[in-house]
C-alpha cells in the first residue's frame, strides 16, 4: 500500500520544527559562558577580590623583610694526623666539613664577632644559617638570612671567618701536641740513631700545612629583600581573591532558588529564552511568534494550530496571555482561558478540542496536571513556559526534567523581564 503524501499543513509544520530546533540548540559552554556566570554573581566576586587584597596588604604590612648574604670559601686539605704520612693529601670531604661551619661552637664564636652583647643572637644565627657545598668539589657557599641586609652580610663573612679561624686553631693545636710529645721522646732517648728519627719525624710535622682555606667571594649587603614587597601580596591576593571569588559565585549561584538571570533559565530549560520586556511586552511577543514561524501573527499559515502557556505564576501566565490577544488577529485565532482550559477533561477530548478550535491559543493554570499540559502542547504544536527572576529554579527545573513532549513540540522558553 503506497504511503499517503504529507499535507501542506504537515510539511510546513515540519519544517518550522527543524528550524525552531536549529534555532534553538543550545552550544556547548563556551569560556565566555563561564564568565557570564561570574559576572551575574559580580558582587560576590568582587567582595572576595577585595577581602583578599586587604587581608595581603595587611599581612605584607605586618611582615618584616629579610635579606639573605652569601660568603663563599674554598676549604684546603688538611691532614687528619699529623704524624700519619697516609693522611697527608686526603681529599676534603665537603659534607663533614659543611656541618663544622654550621655548628654551635662556629656560630656562637661568628655572633661575638658581629654582636658580643646579643645574648639571642647565636641561636637566631643558627635559625637562619644554611651551608651547601658544591659536590665533588673543596667550594663552600654559607647563606645566612636577617632582617638587616648589612647584618646578614656581616654574620656570613663572619661565620666564614670563624670556621676558618677554628679550623686552622685545630690543625695547630694538633701539630704542637705532636711536637711536645716528639721532643720529649728525643729527651728520653739515649740511642743517636733513635734521636735522630725523631728529629726527622719532628721536622717532617712541623713543615705540616695549617692554611685552612680563604674566602673567595665575601658577602655584600643585598639590596633586594628575599621577602615579597607589599605589590607582590597585593597581586597574590587579586589572584587568590579570583579564584576564591569565582567559586563562591559559582557556588551562590547553584543554591539560589530562585532563577534570577535568563541565562539560568536557558540552562534548566537546555535552550535560549525569549526575553520579553515589560518597557515593550508586544514586541517582544512578536520577536517570539517570529522565531515560531509566526511573524505576522498568523499562525494557520505558518502551520501552527495553536499555542499553550504555562507558568508555575499564573500572573506571568496571564501577561503572556493578555499579550497574545492584542498581537494575535482575533479572526483567525481562537482563545481559551486557564478555567475554560480547565472544564475540559483530561484525555483524548483535549486534543480534539483543541483541533476543532484550532488555531487555539490556550492558557494553562500552574495546578494543571502534567499530563493535560502535555496533551495541550502537543495539541498545539508549541508550548511557551513563561519565567522571571522571581520564578522559582527548582519547579521549572522539575518540570523540564519531568516532561516528556511529542519529538514535533515546539518548546519556547520565554523570560518576562
Amino acid at each position: 500500500m503506497a504511503k499517503p503524501e504529507p499535507t501542506y499543513s504537515t510539511r510546513l509544520r515540519a519544517a518550522n520544527l527543524q528550524r525552531a530546533n536549529e534555532e534553538f540548540a543550545v552550544k556547548p559552554l563556551s569560556l565566555m559562558e563561564q564568565f557570564r556566570k561570574v559576572k551575574r554573581r559580580l558582587p560576590i566576586f568582587l567582595a572576595a577580590i577585595i577581602a583578599c587584597m586587604l587581608l595581603a596588604a595587611a599581612l605584607g604590612l605586618f611582615v618584616k623583610p629579610s635579606y639573605e648574604a652569601k660568603t663563599t670559601l674554598v676549604v684546603h686539605q688538611l691532614p687528619a694526623d699529623p704524624n700519619n704520612t697516609a693522611t697527608v693529601g686526603q681529599r676534603v670531604d665537603i659534607d663533614t666539613e659543611s656541618s663544622i661551619a654550621g655548628s654551635k661552637i662556629v656560630t656562637q664564636e661568628a655572633a661575638e664577632r658581629v654582636d658580643a652583647g646579643n645574648a639571642s643572637l647565636p641561636s637566631d644565627l643558627r635559625a637562619n644559617l644554611q651551608v651547601s657545598g658544591h659536590s665533588q668539589t673543596a667550594i663552600m657557599d654559607i647563606y645566612v638570612t636577617d632582617a638587616s641586609a648589612q647584618r646578614a652580610a656581616d654574620l656570613a663573612n663572619a661565620v666564614a671567618q670563624s670556621y676558618l679561624d677554628q679550623r686552622s686553631e685545630n690543625i695547630e693545636k694538633l701539630v704542637e701536641g705532636y711536637q711536645a710529645t716528639i721532643e720529649s721522646q728525643i729527651d728520653a732517648t739515649s740511642s743517636q740513631a733513635a734521636k735522630t728519627a725523631l728529629e726527622e719525624r719532628q721536622a717532617q710535622i712541623a713543615i705540616t700545612s695549617v692554611y685552612p682555606g680563604r674566602i673567595i667571594s665575601p658577602a655584600a649587603a643585598p639590596t633586594v629583600a628575599e621577602t615579597h614587597g607589599t605589590p607582590i601580596y597585593l597581586l597574590i591576593g587579586l589572584v587568590a581573591g579570583s579564584l576564591i571569588g569565582a567559586f563562591a559565585a559559582f557556588f551562590a549561584d547553584r543554591r539560589d532558588p530562585k532563577v534570577s538571570y535568563p541565562d539560568r533559565f536557558e540552562e534548566i530549560a537546555n535552550r535560549p529564552v525569549s526575553l520579553v520586556s515589560s518597557a515593550n511586552q508586544a514586541e517582544g511577543i512578536r520577536r517570539t511568534l517570529r522565531r515560531i514561524g509566526a511573524p505576522e501573527g498568523d499562525l494557520a499559515a505558518g502551520g501552527i494550530n495553536g499555542i499553550t502557556i504555562h507558568s508555575n505564576e499564573p500572573r506571568l501566565s496571564s501577561i503572556v496571555y493578555e499579550q497574545l490577544k492584542q498581537v494575535l488577529p482575533a479572526k483567525s485565532v481562537n482563545f481559551a482561558t486557564a478555567s475554560a482550559f480547565e472544564a475540559i477533561e483530561s484525555g483524548s477530548s483535549v486534543k480534539r478540542v483543541i483541533a476543532a478550535k484550532a488555531p487555539l491559543v490556550v492558557e494553562t493554570s500552574a495546578k494543571t496536571e502534567l499530563s493535560k499540559l502535555m496533551l495541550a502542547a502537543e495539541g498545539t504544536g508549541v508550548i511557551f513556559i513563561i519565567a522571571s527572576a522571581e520564578s522559582s529554579y527548582k519547579a521549572l527545573r522539575d518540570l523540564f526534567e519531568a516532561a516528556d513532549f511529542e519529538e514535533g513540540t515546539i518548546i519556547v522558553p520565554v523570560f518576562l523581564t
